[in-house]
């Protein structure tokens, strides 16, 4: 007899049908495990959230000499679901971890403010930049 997740449900609350049934038990316990494991379980690393994933161009900048100056002929940030990137010349991989943006290529963080905005903090030669891009 196959032994369907759908066949599971209606028993699971009986463990009588557990105890007697050795291979019915294994397999409930096999069908669940994966449902509860997170995505990234044992990669070490952290999925792309595919709701940052598109394209990024800047509007506004605010950091040494750019600061107050118009950004919207700078390179655009483009976010692949695959976790790869592309920021002008600068390439590399992406991850969310702890609501952060982690970009392979950089140093700094990069977050969505409230009106879905993606504020990218990073330093370049010691001076600290603060980037606000919208998704075109």
């Amino acid at each position: 007899m196959a032994i369907f997740p759908s066949a599971l449900l209606p028993h699971l609350h009986s463990t009588r049908w557990f105890m007697n049934h050795p291979a019915r038990f294994l397999a409930a316990i096999l069908f669940l495990l994966p449902l509860s494991a997170p995505a990234s379980a044992g990669s070490g690393q952290t999925a792309p959230d595919a709701s940052l994933a598109g394209t990024w161009a800047c509007q506004s900048v605010y950091g040494g000499p750019f600061t107050g100056r118009a950004c919207h002929t700078w390179p655009q940030l483009m976010l692949r679901s695959d976790g790869t990137y592309t920021w002008g010349s600068e390439q590399g991989t992406w991850e969310v971890k702890e609501q952060q943006l982690h970009l392979s290529g950089r140093t700094g963080t990069g977050h969505l403010d409230a009106d879905g905005k993606l504020i990218v903090e990073y330093e370049v030669k010691g001076t600290s930049y603060r980037q606000t891009l919208f998704r075109r």
